[in-house]
């Protein structure tokens, strides 16, 4: 018998999963009404309801811009500040790009196990398709984790400077950071 006012691990399970699937239906919605495509990646695992999980990337601005800003989001606190700054109609300088990486493991972010290879390797095909010419890149973790990414980045694009910002917890975080960034220099 369970003590008053706890949990089953079955009754533990849908949040994180309805978490999952609301925010990704979000962000997608945020960009569809931004106007900005979104490529979605297919984890080789399902989530808790049996369903395909993705990590979703949007990027803004020249495909062959050399400066961007990479925010990365994890989490359902990520994903509602990427949700916001979508709505705040960003738009990068014209030599410059944001790209947005909506759960970079999907699996975490609606709490199952997964192959801990695979976000890293799916971080380097987002460097390898949406950040071909950029030499000057900026991370933004949007609540932690940022000094992990550096590696696979690095190794990615050898010819750019990799910097790692202090991770965002807010959207008001995130906006100054990414203002920053694309201020004039």
């Amino acid at each position: 018998m369970m003590p008053p006012n706890s949990e089953s691990p079955d009754t533990q399970s849908p949040k994180p999963q309805k978490d999952y699937r609301a925010a990704r239906r979000a962000f997608i919605a945020a960009c569809e009404a931004a106007g900005v495509d979104t490529v979605a990646r297919l984890h080789p695992h399902p989530g808790p309801d049996g369903k395909p999980l993705f990590m979703d990337c949007a990027a803004l601005g020249p495909r062959r811009a050399p400066k961007a800003m990479l925010v990365v989001a994890e989490d359902a606190a990520g994903s509602a500040i990427q949700i916001e700054l979508l709505r705040g109609e960003i738009a990068p300088p014209p030599d410059a790009k944001l790209v947005l990486v909506h759960a970079l493991d999907p699996a975490a972010f609606a709490g199952v196990a997964g192959d801990s290879a695979w976000p890293p390797a799916m971080l380097g095909a987002v460097a390898t398709e949406d950040l071909p010419k950029v030499r000057d890149l900026t991370v933004l973790a949007l609540g932690g984790r940022g000094e992990s990414l550096e590696p696979v980045l690095r190794a990615r694009l050898p010819e750019a400077k990799v910097k790692i910002v202090p991770p965002a917890c807010d959207i008001t975080q995130a906006r100054n950071a990414i203002a920053a960034f694309f201020a004039p220099q």
